[in-house]
């Protein structure tokens, strides 16, 4: 028992981000790509999470698909943190 509680405490730990943090993370980073790529000229309609990593984004007769892509950096062993993404557009197709 006393060896299993010590061998816990000295592994690396992986932290994350809460699901609701990380989900709001996801959505400004597609909200932000969907922005540059629709400009001012298109009004985002929606944006509809359709399967793990993948955001359709709605605007008019337009549907722009954002992926999330991992972006790990190389990081000393033993660091934790919030997951390294970024968010990859499709073409536009309307």
């Amino acid at each position: 028992m006393c060896l299993t509680l010590l061998l816990a405490t000295t592994l690396p730990a992986l932290a994350a981000l809460p699901p609701q943090y990380q989900r709001r993370a996801e959505l400004t980073a597609v909200l932000n790509v969907a922005t540059e790529i629709l400009g001012i000229g298109h009004v985002i309609d929606a944006i509809e999470r359709t399967g793990p990593d993948v955001y359709a984004v709605r605007s008019g007769t337009c549907t722009l698909t954002v992926r999330i892509v991992d972006t790990p950096k190389k990081r000393e062993p033993g660091w934790a943190g919030p997951r390294e993404f970024s968010a990859v557009p499709d073409p536009l197709t309307c």
